[in-house]
């Protein structure tokens, strides 16, 4: 399973209500609107995602605990890249990948 984040888009207004006035946003603040926000652990707001992995049977299991799954997951926010005037270096630049990200699940039938 593959899951893009980056593909799930809202809908955002171009102006907001700030003190009774409408204020126009900012690219960039659109841009982050639009998007899944990011994970935020702070003393007063708190923005956390969990991958879960709940499991169905046919017939009854009302007496059984089913087994399920649950991982915190961090969600980090991107960069509009239009908004930022990011030139590579003419010379020397030698960009390194970092990793990825690989998530597979299997489902077995017994």
């Amino acid at each position: 399973m593959a899951l893009n984040l980056g593909d799930i888009k809202y809908e955002v207004a171009g102006e907001k209500k700030k003190k009774g006035v409408m204020k126009p946003l900012s690219p960039e603040d659109q841009f982050m609107m639009a998007g899944v926000q990011a994970a935020s652990h702070a003393k007063k707001v708190t923005n956390e995602y969990f991958l879960c992995v709940l499991v169905e049977y046919d017939g009854c299991v009302c007496c059984v605990d089913l087994p399920d799954s649950r991982m915190p997951m961090t969600i980090i926010p991107l960069v509009n890249p239009a908004c930022f005037g990011f030139q590579p270096p003419a010379t020397g630049w030698m960009p390194m990948p970092l990793g990825a990200f690989h998530l597979e699940l299997n489902h077995h039938h017994d």
